[in-house]
């Protein structure tokens, strides 16, 4: 009979059926062409006539997986087309076995008494690489692996003939990790676009479900507490409730409702149409196959009552074909409690029969308050290899879980007799298809989910006692599982917690490669582990293993006849103890629980009045059964006479009994004090005084008349089955090989000569044969195989020599041969194998022949492969030539030569290709069951090494599996052939080999991937879904001395090897030397860098001139471009004794003047010259080069844009008054008035506003760069710029600096060039766009688009002037036109201003010497010398400075002097800092210092040098304002004071110089290229600028007069000519032009710029025409209008200005250049305009027009700076000046830690005053907004403390509050309180921080010591959305946000994390846990 696998509930990964199709006919057993319903589908097998049900199912059962016995077919061996499905050297994937390999098999199990066959798995179609056929994916498609219908059909029926009597739903939020129960269920996906096709997912809710019933474990019913949770369920065919893993302690409803193992999808089997489809294909099964019985799966995860319905249906449909007694056995893993209530009509607790008599005699009219269901609803007929037994059985033989289940009260005793009445009385046996009572349980000792006994110390003969146990003792079915008869005892689990054994029958390598089992067991204590450790070097495992003679199948033989003998042990109920020898023990682990050991006395009968075997067999003959369970052989003493120790036997005194088994011992039995009654006797029981046991040992006896005499059987066959045999002779000879076949009982000669057959595959179609005149049979002396108790012995022999054996395969088959009596026969076909081959033979020596080096060759003529065959005895054949990516078909094999085809061409990347020809060879035989037969072989290596491999990869952690390609990963083969790889990294660690490594699409091959999962140093290769890491682990350090590992494999043996290589103590040399090395180089690093940067740059010579292999002359001879020279003045000697005050040179203005293409380019500053005006508004080094461009730049017509200041009457030019700009600011239009005047070949266009008259003539720059006055002040400057441009036909603009950077942006979408020159970088006007209002506010003020503003100015978040002047030259001119004004300041600004970064570089036009007027290429003299003439006259210099300073007449003082603006930048601080010191140490040293204060340093620094000058009298003068300083100031000094922390030219050098005094400084910037003394500033910190600026002061005084005098001769060479700058200045202006048109032609004008109109003024004359509308032309056009051409004049004279106003226009300059207006601050009134102008509407542009008196803009909302406006703090550092001197001039009177101080309390105060504790002492001066005129700090003023000037009527707060300014309150003033210097609300945000930094706070409060990688993916993944959320959120909220909601996660994480304790289930609240996690 054969009973099918069934996994009804889980369903089986499946259960779906496929509509019928011709491509799927033979396989789906869906024969309904038409049908569409699922339950339309049919199919059957038609004219065919069923096989009857047998009456009685307790006859043997033999166990198997298909896959995993027999291969008969090897063409379906890879039926998917897929890598991953049969691969000969791994047992985790398909072996190959099928239907005909079982029906070529069938002869071996008849012979050994198996009557029913149970196929594990499922016959249907199952995921590609699933041999136990757990998960099909459709119930009416057969797994074509297996075979076809016919195939089915076939092997069935033989079975018969011989009375013989099988994921792709994801839930949303967990397809990467597991998914934990939700009454409420998840919403399903499918995972792929694979999907069932009658079965589906649907996520809508439904308002009621009718639920099933629910049981406990305990057998109880589940209480409200549960069913009242389940209300709504989904609309789905599958429950979504959940999934549970394979092991696990989960309620049963869990179970019930859950995906199972996490694979396994489960149908929602409890609605009634999903249970009608379930049923509809299971009968189709039996219809198309004619199965005898269903197997159910895991059936205690179907709901209870939907398995009764299934079977009831299921038991009608087989009954329409005949079947009345259909089988359904299912498998229950749980106790016996709960399995009561899935056996028949269900039992639960409380409800056990009275009696085992009642139990044996119920039936369906049994009443039904003892069951839970009807007769017709009886669930399951009998347990599937029951684990209740199967684990009493365990720790019965000697064997205790860890987790205590032995010691279980839900199992059954280990008492076999009270367990066997436990299980009568609490379960249910009736049969549901007879009404009668019908035990039907299949009893093992293993199936395919446990282990193997003989793998463990003394496991066969423990397992011979199970199968006594449950084949002879226990009444029911016994259940044999394949293997267990050849004493199987390899281990192939990869996990400890599920330990199994499943290897094949046939051959096969890979289950001895791999047969060392190293994983152990996480069930049992101390498991005694033996044979399975070692199988690796059996050799017996790689050979078949359908061995009719191995001794323990001849005992179970022995066993299954015995039940045909004796009816009593196939059927017999009646049980009975009768006299045991036990003890207890307490095995390891037991918990106390002990365990009944010795020896065991029971009975077996029929139960009398109940059953009745007279006529069958040895009739009702009851057998007595006697067995130890004791690991040693003991002889059990018995004193007949106690009734207590005597050893009962059931039979009467007198009786001689006799055992049933060898040796078959007999007793005569001795009288006892017992009268037991069997059988009816009424005589005292006999008893046998004394009886040895071996261990483990067992005994049968009957009575002696009743031992019947075992059949014969084959106890031995030689030279052994498939025994190997290498053939010595030349090829084609034959051999003679000598056989023996032992038997158990002498056998009639003749008959067994007859009844041998032999059959072989051979080359020469030649059949062995056997020699009859070698043939000789005798009887020999008994040998019995001692190891096993009960085996077999041999007591006859056969021999004889096999003849005319060619190389090949042969079997030699005995069939039913009798005995010499002809009263029996072995009622068996036994067949035996031998292999006969040459060594290179894979059939015969697969292990040793997998490679061969003549196998493959190449034909001469046409290129083509051919192979040579090795493999005689094979049937079949197929190749790949592309190491196993792709396979020919399978091919008859001939032996003859084989020419290969490839079957693709191979494609991949260079590294995956490999060298020479390499080919694969696969056989197959049919006599051996098995394809496992692999030869490699090579072409065009040069005899290289053998391989297996094209090549090996590692993929590790170590290089981010295969995606770091920068480490060397790809192993080598060594001169050995192993493949060999270095391995160091970080220990521990783990990789795999990567056969391929990476694809072309750039991710790794996952075909051919191996690891080592169980520690055997064996690769392995798993499933590609399999949920195990397939890795190589390397948990250890290299043992001492050694540093790495080498990888070495063997690719024949799959063995791998971890060499420790290299040496520690080399390591450790080199760690030294590197730690060494390092340390000693950055030590001479450190010195050589301190002696070359920190130590002072002694400068004696300048600049030299550089040298270059072409000669001067030539270089002269071929420059393109020279510039006219100019005069020079006099000879170099003298520039420095008089300076330079010469009008601009006449040559230079006159410089190209008749030039037709004059360039026009317009300039922009604050800081100019009108030289016939006599106004110069100059600061600093841009003042200086407006003026020298206003003198050099003749060959140009300059449109010059100024401003004009406070304080400065301008004349009033009659001829060129302009049009007033109308300028836009805040959405309102206001009027800037202009006047042109033109000076030589510069036309100044003069703008008049009160917002421009607000600065002064020491102040042209607003004080600030970030607040809502100098916004206005910057839009009005750079909107006027943009109108002056559209009035003048510009060719370029040249940006200085920030302040006008974005005038061309108003332009847009039309463009002019640019050039953008950086004087001090460090200044870049900044306003706040950090929100929405505030960034629409500033481009309200600039009058800008905001996408332009966001596209040029905004830099993060803020607006930058200086960005956009970058972003225009990257975007208009490829990042070209940016140039810094010293050779090193372009790099520096470019390499310190990410602004800049987008350009390609910033350049250099150094800054020349204004007075450096000579010819370019003047050389300076090689010779120089001291001029005596100049020294003898600087002391008379040196005495008239002194006398100006009023310092004393000292003709051998050391004159040193500082001119230059007293500011931070300037370092006037640090020279008040060391001077005290230095005028202490060297009394010959004066000091002069003059110059206006700037900031907060100069100011200090001028209280401190007037201390000074107290102090040190006539040796310091400080005069801090400007001064008109005489020439013989300079001249006379000695040395000149430099001290910048940044300049970037300076200029004060080359004119300190020039004029005699050496430089004293840093040297940074343009700083240093004269001679001088010059210290490095490598960090900004006043210490270190003091120590090196005293340095240099020490080693300038420290120099020798003869060394200064010379250096003051090379500085007057020192050349900066101004010449070479106006040459630059050509180059730089010409390229931009360029670039820019080209930049602009390329892109066609269609640079797409958002456009905003800025209004024109409508004047009398615009003399520009702009063509932006036509293509390629959208930059400024120089076409001119005619109007304006009448109106030019000549060129290099100025240009006419267009849009002249006449003189009664009356702007608002008066004639007398004096405001129209008494305050210019105020705004003035509207001009006397015409009534007519568009203008007469429009206010003159203020600060007052445009505020007004709102208070509301964002950019007034600004931070107080630090001035000290009212003197408070300068007084009090006057005050400490008191105690002043050379030491604490340098400590704590440094000026810079006295303003950090003081700076410190103002900000105290400013804290203060905004918590509402204290009020600004006084109304003071703005401390954000210098005065409008006048020096910036005024030091008598301010001293006193009211300076400054104030807006009329109008008190300024002192800290910029407001008048309606709240002090804060509550929890704002809480969080603003202070602790130290730290307001409270830093540390909350720095607690944030903290948390957020990772998760791992709140994972470790979850008690979790780590994160699973598949938490850290969702974590991270929830950081990466939450982060772009923040960002979101951050770019448009305010910053109270996006800084309080963190902090509402983490209260919510927190707050989760406490209410887990409150949880009730563990999964509840680790999904608590994780979302706490994931909120914090």
């Amino acid at each position: 009979m054969l009973v099918l696998s069934l996994l009804l509930p889980v369903l089986l990964h499946v259960t779906v059926a496929l509509r019928y199709g011709p491509q799927h006919v033979g396989f789906n057993l869906n024969e309904n062409q038409t049908a569409v319903d699922p339950l339309d589908y049919w199919g059957a097998w038609e004219d065919h006539e069923y096989m009857p049900s047998p009456v009685n199912w307790r006859f043997p059962f033999y166990t198997l997986f298909l896959d995993r016995f027999v291969n008969g077919d090897p063409s379906n061996d890879n039926a998917n087309g897929t890598l991953f499905e049969h691969d000969p050297r791994s047992n985790q994937l398909r072996y190959g076995g099928d239907m005909r390999g079982l029906r070529e098999s069938l002869d071996y199990l008849h012979g050994m008494g198996i009557r029913g066959l149970y196929l594990a798995g499922s016959p249907h179609i199952n995921m590609p690489w699933a041999a136990d056929g757990y998960s099909p994916l459709d119930l009416t498609l057969l797994d074509a692996h297996f075979g076809n219908i016919d195939d089915w059909r076939e092997t069935i029926s033989e079975v018969h003939r011989r009375g013989m009597m099988g994921d792709l739903i994801g839930f949303e939020g967990y397809l990467n990790t597991s998914t934990p129960f939700d009454y409420d269920e998840h919403d399903a996906v499918w995972k792929s676009d694979r999907i069932y096709h009658d079965f589906q997912i649907n996520n809508e809710r439904s308002g009621h479900c009718e639920y099933p019933r629910f049981w406990t474990e305990t057998g109880q019913r589940v209480g409200k507490n549960v069913t009242e949770r389940f209300v709504s369920c989904r609309e789905s065919d599958f429950d979504q409730y959940g999934e549970v893993a394979a092991f696990g302690n989960y309620p049963e409803y869990q179970r019930q409702l859950s995906k199972f193992a996490f694979v396994q999808d489960r149908l929602r089997e409890w609605r009634s149409d999903v249970l009608a489809k379930i049923q509809r294909f299971s009968c189709i099964t039996i219809a198309m196959l004619d199965i005898d019985g269903f197997r159910i799966d895991k059936a205690l995860t179907i709901t209870l009552d939907a398995q009764a319905e299934w079977s009831h249906y299921i038991r009608n449909c087989a009954s329409e074909l005949g079947k009345d007694n259909f089988f359904i056995p299912g498998e229950i893993v749980s106790g016996n409690t709960l399995a009561a209530l899935y056996l028949g009509r269900g039992k639960e607790p409380g409800t056990e029969y009275d009696s085992v008599k009642d139990a044996v005699t119920a039936s369906n009219e049994t009443t039904s308050s003892v069951v839970i269901r009807d007769g017709e609803k009886s669930a399951l007929d009998g347990v599937a290899f029951h684990y209740s037994v199967y684990r009493a059985l365990t720790r019965f033989l000697g064997l205790e879980r860890i987790d205590g289940v032995f010691a279980a009260e839900l199992d059954t005793p280990i008492n076999w007799v009270d367990g066997w009445n436990t299980i009568l009385r609490s379960n249910d046996l009736v049969n549901a298809n007879t009404g009668r009572f019908d035990p039907r349980h299949m009893l093992g000792v293993t199936n395919h989910d446990t282990f193997r006994w003989s793998s463990i110390v003394n496991g066969t003969e423990k397992m011979l006692l199970g199968l006594f146990i449950t084949t002879l003792h226990l009444p029911g079915i016994p259940l044999l599982s394949w293997g267990e008869e050849q004493a199987f005892y390899v281990l192939e689990s990869t996990a400890g917690n599920y330990v199994f054994g499943r290897s094949p029958m046939s051959s096969a390598q890979a289950w001895q490669l791999h047969g060392c089992y190293h994983v152990g067991t996480e069930k049992y204590f101390n498991f005694p582990l033996e044979s399975a450790l070692g199988g690796c070097g059996d050799d017996s495992i790689s050979l078949d293993h359908r061995d009719p003679s191995h001794p323990v199948r001849n005992i179970i033989k022995r066993m299954y006849e015995l039940r045909e003998r004796f009816p009593s042990l196939n059927d017999g109920y009646h049980l009975q103890q009768l006299s045991n020898q036990t003890y207890d023990i307490y095995l390891p682990g037991s918990n106390g629980t002990a365990t009944e050991t010795g020896m065991w006395s029971t009975v077996r009968s029929h139960f009398d009045g109940v059953q009745d075997f007279t006529g069958q067999g040895q009739g009702n003959q009851s057998v007595w059964l006697v067995y130890q369970n004791d690991n040693r052989t003991i002889r059990y003493q018995s004193n007949c006479s106690d009734e207590k120790l005597a050893l009962v036997a059931p039979f009467s005194q007198g009786v001689t009994v006799k055992n049933l088994f060898y040796p078959y011992d007999e007793y005569l039995l001795g009288s006892s004090p017992k009268k037991l009654g069997f059988e009816g006797s009424t005589e005292f029981n006999g008893c046998v005084p004394e009886m040895e046991i071996p261990a483990w040992g067992f005994k049968a006896f009957v009575p002696k008349e009743k031992w019947v005499k075992p059949s014969p059987t084959i106890t031995k066959f030689l030279p052994g089955h498939d025994h190997r045999i290498r053939s010595t002779g030349a090829s084609g000879n034959q051999t003679q090989i000598p056989i023996e076949i032992h038997f158990s009982a002498e056998i009639n000669c003749e008959d067994l000569l007859r009844n041998i057959q032999i059959n072989s595959t051979t080359q020469d179609d030649g059949e062995a044969r056997i020699d009859t005149s070698s043939v000789r049979c005798r009887n020999v002396p008994v040998i019995q195989d001692a190891k096993f108790a009960a085996s077999v012995p041999t007591s006859w022999s056969f021999t004889a020599n096999l003849v005319d054996v060619s190389d090949g395969v042969h079997r030699v088959t005995v069939r039913n041969v009798s005995t010499e009596d002809q009263t029996a026969s072995t009622n068996a076909v036994d067949h035996f194998l031998l292999r006969v081959g040459r060594e290179d033979n894979p059939m015969v020596f697969p292990k040793t022949a997998d490679y061969s080096p003549d196998l493959l060759h190449r034909n001469d003529d046409d290129g083509s492969l051919w192979v040579s065959h090795k493999a005689v005895g094979a049937d079949k054949f197929r190749y790949s030539l592309d190491w196993g990516s792709t396979y020919s078909d399978w091919e008859e094999y001939t032996g003859r030569e084989t020419t290969l085809v490839r079957k693709k061409v191979w494609s991949g990347t260079k590294r995956q290709s490999w060298d020479g020809e390499h080919v694969i060879m696969e056989y197959w035989s049919q006599m051996t069951g098995s394809s496992d037969h692999i030869q490699h072989a090579d072409l065009d290596r040069d005899n290289r090494h053998r391989r297996r491999f094209p090549h090996l990869f590692l993929h590790g952690p170590f290089n981010q599996y295969g995606f770091d390609a920068g480490l060397p990963n790809e192993m080598k083969q060594n001169s050995t052939g192993y493949w060999t790889f270095d391995f160091m990294t970080e220990w521990p660690t783990n990789f795999h080999l990567n056969v391929w490594g990476i694809n072309p699409d750039n991710l790794p091959d996952q075909t051919f991937v191996f690891g080592d999962v169980n520690n055997d140093s064996i690769i392995d290769r798993i499933p590609p879904i399999s949920l195990l890491e397939n890795v190589i682990n390397i948990t250890g350090t290299p043992p001492s001395p050694f540093l790495a590992y080498r990888l070495v494999l063997d690719d024949a043996a799959y063995r791998y090897e971890l060499r420790p290589i290299g040496s520690r103590w080399y390591q450790l040399g080199l760690y030294l030397l590197l730690a060494v090395i390092p340390m000693l180089s950055g030590i001479a690093a450190t010195w050589a860098f301190v002696q070359s940067f920190y130590q002072v740059k002694f400068n004696k010579i300048g600049i030299e001139d550089k040298k270059g292999m072409i000669p001067m002359a030539i270089r002269r001879k071929f420059q393109h471009h020279r510039l006219p020279s100019s005069t020079i003045f006099g000879s170099f000697k003298g520039l420095w004794r008089t300076p330079v005050e010469e009008p601009a040179n006449a040559a230079a203005l006159a410089m190209d003047a008749g030039s037709e293409n004059r360039r026009t380019v317009l300039i922009a500053t604050m800081e100019y010259d009108i030289e016939d005006w006599g106004i110069k508004i100059k600061i600093g080094g841009l003042g200086v080069m407006a003026q020298l461009m206003g003198k050099n730049l003749g060959h140009q017509d300059l449109i010059w844009v100024v401003p004009c200041v406070g304080g400065i009457d301008y004349p009033f030019d009659d001829c060129c008054p302009g049009a007033p700009m109308l300028i836009k600011i805040l959405d309102k239009d206001y009027v800037v008035q202009v006047q042109y005047h033109t000076l030589r070949n510069i036309t100044y266009v003069l703008l008049d506003a009160p917002v421009f008259r607000q600065q002064s003539k020491n102040e042209p720059y607003p004080a600030r760069m970030d607040d809502l006055d100098s916004a206005i002040y910057y839009s009005a400057w750079n909107s006027c710029i943009a109108e002056a441009i559209k009035r003048f036909p510009v060719d370029l603009y040249h940006i200085n600096d920030y302040h006008g950077a974005i005038a061309p942006l108003h332009l847009l979408p039309r463009t002019i060039p640019c050039c953008l020159s950086l004087h001090n970088a460090e200044f870049q006007g900044l306003w706040p766009m950090r929100t929405p209002s505030e960034r629409n506010e500033v481009c309200r003020v600039f009058n800008l688009d905001p996408a332009i503003a966001q596209r040029f100015v905004q830099f993060g978040e803020v607006f930058n002037l200086l960005h956009a002047g970058a972003s225009y030259l990257r975007i208009y001119q490829k990042g070209f036109g940016a140039v810094g004004v010293s050779k090193k300041y372009g790099k520096r600004s470019y390499a310190r201003y990410p602004i800049f970064w987008g350009l390609k570089e910033v350049g250099a036009l150094p800054n020349p010497d204004p007075s450096d007027t000579g010819e370019l290429n003047q050389e300076t003299p090689k010779d120089v010398h001291a001029d005596p003439e100049f020294e003898a006259e600087r002391a008379g210099f040196r005495r008239q400075a002194q006398e100006w300073a009023g310092l004393d007449q000292n003709p051998a003082a050391d004159l040193f002097v500082f001119v230059g603006r007293w500011s931070m930048q300037k370092g006037v601080d640090l020279i008040a800092d060391v001077f005290p010191s230095i005028l202490e140490s060297h009394p010959q040293v004066q000091l002069i210092c003059i110059g206006p204060v700037i900031d907060l340093y100069g100011k200090w620094a001028a209280l401190k040098l007037e201390k000074m000058m107290e102090l040190y009298p006539g040796r310091v003068f400080s005069k801090p304002e400007f001064t008109a300083l005489p020439p013989y100031i300079f001249s006379g000094a000695e040395y000149a004071l430099i001290p910048s922390r940044d300049e970037p030219f300076g200029l004060v050098a080359v004119e300190f110089g020039r004029k005699g005094a050496l430089g004293v400084g840093a040297r940074v910037g343009g700083l240093g290229q004269m001679p001088g003394w010059w210290f490095t500033i490598e960090s900004t910190t006043t210490k270190h600028l003091m120590h090196q600026f005293k340095t240099a002061i020490h080693e300038a005084l420290a120099s020798k007069p003869e060394t200064r005098a010379l250096m003051r001769a090379r500085s007057s060479l020192q050349r900066f000519p101004v010449a070479q700058w106006v040459q630059d200045l050509e180059i730089l202006q010409s390229t931009a032009i360029k670039v820019h048109q080209k930049q602009v032609s390329r892109t066609g004008g269609s640079i797409q710029i958002p456009s905003i109109q800025i209004p024109s003024i409508q004047t009398q004359a615009v003399g520009i025409a702009v063509s932006g509308s036509e293509p390629g032309l959208d930059y400024m056009s120089r076409s001119v209008s005619p109007q304006y051409a009448q109106n030019s004049l000549s060129p290099g004279s100025g240009l006419q200005p267009p849009g002249l106003l006449s003189p009664n226009s009356s702007p608002i300059m008066s004639q007398t250049g004096t405001p129209s207006n008494e305050d210019p601050l105020l705004t003035p009134a509207i001009p006397n305009l015409p009534w007519q102008s568009p203008l007469a509407s429009r206010s003159a542009l203020s600060l007052g027009s445009v505020v007004g008196d709102k208070k509301d803009f964002s950019l007034q909302k600004v931070d107080p700076f630090f001035t000290d406006s009212s003197g408070e703090y300068a007084r009090a550092f006057k005050q400490k000046l008191e105690n002043l001197d050379g030491k604490t001039s340098e400590d704590q009177l440094c000026i810079e830690e006295q303003l950090v101080k003081s700076e410190k309390k103002f900000f105290n105060r400013f804290h203060d005053v905004k918590m509402g504790r204290s009020q600004p002492s006084t109304p003071a001066l703005s401390i954000y907004r210098r005065p409008a005129s006048g020096s910036a700090f005024s030091l008598t003023e301010d001293m006193e403390g009211h300076g400054g000037v104030s807006h009329e009527g109008s008190v300024v707060d002192e800290f910029l509050l407001g008048e309606d300014y709240v002090a804060p309150s509550g929890l704002k003033k809480l969080l603003q309180l202070r602790i130290f210097d730290w307001p409270v609300y830093s540390f909350l945000l720095a607690l944030g921080q903290i948390i957020a930094a990772n998760s791992y706070q709140i994972t470790l409060l979850t008690g979790e010591v780590g994160q699973s990688a598949v938490k850290l993916y969702v974590i991270a993944s929830i950081y990466l959305v939450t982060s772009i959320m923040w960002w979101l959120v951050f770019r448009s909220l305010k910053s109270i946000y996006v800084l309080s909601v963190p902090f509402f996660f983490y209260g919510s994480a927190f707050f989760l994390i406490g209410m887990t304790p409150y949880i009730g289930s563990i999964s509840g609240r680790g999904w608590l846990q994780n979302i706490a996690t994931s909120l914090g």
